[in-house]
């Protein structure tokens, strides 16, 4: 026979399932009124209140469950999510921090505290918390897919493609997760899929705002206009839209297709409402720096499409100082006096050490990469476009895979670039087959075909290119360095070693420096097969 209590948490979870939480809470407390210590009737009214959205209310009853049990990760993150819910987040992520340290395997809590972080702008410890939740389940899509979309904004594509590389066996996917896969493919270039899951999402309920908005955006980026626009009108006014996120998203969508509309006055007036917004938000203490910071570097756009030199840099101004908060949150080490952005370029190989390298058997340079280098905003990406229309050539978006094969160097125990001259012939043979076997998974190659590398900044990677491709075409991309540092000012970069690197002109100037130090000293020492292309002669 059932006791009193279990009758009345049967009745207590009955009201809840069908959506009576008054009712429940009602009887919760008739119930706690007679047994004030009782921990289950406790959390029947915590989670009636969370159903009534009064998180505030709801702290109470889960902080006197972990005083009564402080050992239970599970009213820990009780706790902490409600905390989150009524806006106090230091709050928030102590209760979910503690939680983890009583049970690290917990992968709710681990996944909360990654949406707390992501809530509040904070990406790369949101990354970091929803990779430890991928670690605790490999196989869960929720932390896949957030991961990698932290990954993505934190420059790590190549860690976020293989996150997502499970993704057509996710047939199961809710609304959001499925939006926000959506939205990834788009990212990876891949827009067929994306639309096709936008729209799947569109035919099963019309009224998705944000499938609408991102929609949108995705047919504005591959020029089919008329279906963006039409796909706008979709959408209601942002004033009358009550999520903050989402009004954003709503105004972008609008602010991007006025700039392609050769509108700029109106997409300013648009970007100049969403930044004030944000500025409201950062009054509330509410604000969130990546979103600010995507403003900024937008309305800075948009400024110098009209003109307004004063208000471009003003705008970029305030772009880069919160590029340089999120650094000071994430990675404070790249702020210290001493500090070097580009550090790769602070490591040359002296003229003895070179000189004693020993000569192997190597590709011919019809058998080797062709690489395109030069400083970021040189004119790299018009030579790669020209260079890929060939039939012959088959060019490779930028990729960090020379920087692959540093670090299997290193897991041979060299240090990079100073003991290249250690490696053996049958090593140099494993790193170029590492190269080839991931240049391969981007851009497969037909019979015949020659690889075109791509990536400004392997310019620090000479060393390596002349040890492993020693006959390999080099074409250095050069402009004038004031244009240059200029455009690379005006960019919003993820990395933070470049948000570091371009928060001012002068630090900028120094890195061009430093930068064209390097290459000048090792092309002078290593003499490349290389020519130069100057951006102005081919305008």
């Amino acid at each position: 026979m059932q006791t009193a209590a279990a009758l009345s948490f049967d009745r207590i979870t009955t009201a809840l399932q069908q959506g009576r939480a008054q009712e429940a809470e009602r009887m919760t407390r008739e119930y706690l009124a007679l047994a004030p210590q009782d921990a289950d009737a406790l959390l029947l009214l915590g989670l009636c209140l969370q159903e009534q959205g009064r998180s505030a209310e709801a702290i109470e009853p889960y902080r006197q469950l972990t005083q009564m049990l402080p050992h239970s990760a599970i009213h820990w993150n009780n706790l902490g999510t409600v905390l989150r819910g009524a806006g106090q987040v230091r709050d928030a992520e102590d209760a979910y921090r503690h939680a983890l340290r009583l049970d690290p395997h917990d992968y709710t809590t681990a996944i909360n505290l990654g949406f707390l972080f992501l809530e509040r702008g904070i990406y790369p410890a949101a990354r970091d918390a929803f990779l430890h939740a991928h670690e605790i389940d490999p196989v869960s899509p929720e932390a896949r897919i957030y991961a990698a979309q932290m990954c993505y904004a934190l420059d790590s594509r190549d860690r976020a493609e293989q996150l997502l590389q499970p993704w057509r066996s996710w047939t199961d996917l809710g609304d959001e997760l499925a939006l926000e896969l959506a939205i990834l493919m788009t990212h990876f270039g891949n827009a067929a899929e994306g639309t096709r899951i936008f729209e799947r999402l569109l035919q099963e309920n019309p009224g998705n705002l944000r499938a609408i908005t991102h929609l949108a955006a995705m047919l504005e980026r591959v020029n089919r206009l008329d279906e963006a626009r039409a796909m706008l009108t979709r959408l209601p006014s942002p004033d009358s839209i009550d999520d903050p996120a989402l009004q954003q998203e709503v105004i972008g969508a609008h602010a991007t297709l006025a700039m392609r509309e050769s509108d700029p006055a109106h997409a300013r007036a648009i970007i100049e409402q969403m930044v004030a917004a944000q500025e409201r938000s950062a009054r509330a203490h509410t604000a969130n720096l990546w979103r600010e910071n995507n403003l900024y570097f937008s309305l800075a756009k948009i400024c110098d499409r009209q003109g307004d030199a004063e208000a471009t840099m003003r705008a970029l101004g305030k772009a880069h100082e919160r590029q340089v908060e999120m650094v000071r949150q994430s990675l404070p080490e790249l702020l210290q006096p001493d500090a070097q952005p580009l550090h790769t370029a602070t490591k040359w190989v002296s003229a003895e050490a070179f000189a004693a390298w020993p000569a192997y058997a190597a590709p011919s340079m019809l058998e080797s990469p062709i690489f395109i280098v030069g400083f970021p905003r040189s004119g790299t990406t018009m030579l790669e476009q020209m260079l890929d229309a060939h039939p012959g050539l088959q060019a490779m978006d930028e990729r960090a895979f020379l920087q692959v094969v540093v670090e299997r160097m290193s897991a041979f125990g060299y240090a990079y670039p100073f003991d290249l001259g250690r490696l053996s012939a049958a090593q140099c043979e494993e790193l170029r087959d590492l190269y080839w076997s991931l240049t391969a998974k981007v851009a497969p190659r037909a019979q015949g075909q020659r690889l075109v590398d791509k990536n400004p900044l392997n310019l620090l990677r000479l060393p390596l290119i002349k040890r492993l491709f020693p006959e390999a075409p080099i074409i250095l991309a050069l402009r004038h360095p004031c244009d240059v540092i200029l455009s690379n000012y005006m960019q919003h970069f993820n990395s933070n070693m470049f948000a570091v690197l371009c928060s001012t002109l002068e630090s900028l100037a120094k890195g061009y420096v430093t930068a064209m130090s390097f290459w000048l000293q090792h092309a002078q020492l290593m003499q490349p097969r290389m020519i130069e292309s100057r951006y102005e002669d081919l305008l």
